[in-house]
């Protein structure tokens, strides 16, 4: 689930160091599996599912500031959660690592829309309780939204990178089609998953034993829940924003899986990679006007 350990790249004069890497790894943790299997899936967890701090800029400390904050309850975890606005709701779902206010940059545009916005740290993040988190506890804070009856009247999603998964699976579930813009989206989720912890020479017997813990903690399935397996269920208005040189996310999976669904639009930029696209005005633009002219 973190990205952290993928910031030197296994290619050009990497090459050598990610293979010496990878063979550390995967000795340390094949000992640890041995000597002591409860230990290693620990570790594993802590390494891997443990969020890193996220850094609020000035700006999105002001927008916190003067929202309404509220909380949700997810598996015993507090949820904190802001709104701006007084319209039908847009949900702003972040990314692994991420926070909801990250999504900052649409706020205002939506407010002028008519729409309110809805912001939340997953657990795990922020403000939210929680030292770890998952896929599957994205997923369920994003269902607790949809379906509390609290007078938000969720209209649609705006989505990024795992929290754009998560809404996928999210939205699946409610068997009900929602307006959603998915941003950098990790559609093959499973796939990058495990090519992750192959690529840094993890054995595959820790990370599907862990896998399996959270699938029967939570009731997913993660072969079963991949967002791949369930774009079918969005709806018409669906729109995916994926940038070609998007270094986290293949962008070559967003354009498989829009070719093969007929109810997905997708939308191509370059030069603004994983992050930066959630700050690009022409994207902010384009992701708003898909929620139509004015929700009034």
């Amino acid at each position: 689930m973190t990205a952290h350990m993928l910031a030197v790249k296994c290619n050009g004069t990497n090459v050598r160091f990610c293979r010496v890497r990878q063979r550390i790894v995967r000795t340390c943790f094949n000992v640890l599996w041995a000597c002591t299997p409860r230990f290693a899936k620990l570790i594993t967890k802590r390494v891997f599912f443990t969020p890193s701090t996220y850094k609020v800029t000035p700006a999105e400390k002001q927008y916190l500031d003067n929202a309404k904050r509220f909380e949700i309850s997810v598996h015993d975890k507090t949820v904190t959660c802001w709104k701006w606005g007084n319209g039908p709701g847009i949900v702003l779902a972040h990314g692994w690592n991420g926070r909801g206010i990250q999504l900052h940059h649409f706020i205002e545009p939506l407010i002028r829309r008519g729409y309110s916005a809805i912001a939340y740290d997953a657990p795990g993040h922020g403000e939210s309780q929680g030292k770890t988190s998952s896929y599957f506890e994205f997923t369920d804070t994003i269902r607790t939204l949809l379906a509390s009856s609290n007078g938000h009247d969720i209209r649609g999603v705006i989505a990024h990178s795992l929290g754009a998964a998560a809404t996928v699976n999210s939205i699946e579930k409610r068997s009900q089609p929602l307006e959603a813009v998915l941003i950098a989206p990790a559609l093959k989720l499973a796939e990058v998953l495990y090519k992750f912890f192959d690529a840094i020479g993890l054995p595959e017997a820790i990370y599907q034993s862990l896998i399996k813990e959270y699938e029967d903690q939570f009731g997913y399935s993660m072969r079963r829940d991949n967002p791949s397996n369930l774009l079918k269920a969005m709806g018409s208005r669906t729109l995916i924003v994926h940038d070609k040189n998007d270094p986290t996310i293949p962008y070559t999976d967003s354009q498989q899986l829009s070719n093969e669904f007929q109810n997905i639009e997708l939308h191509t930029t370059e030069g603004l990679g994983h992050k930066r696209i959630l700050t690009d005005g022409s994207v902010v633009d384009l992701v708003v006007n898909h929620f139509g002219k004015s929700a009034r």
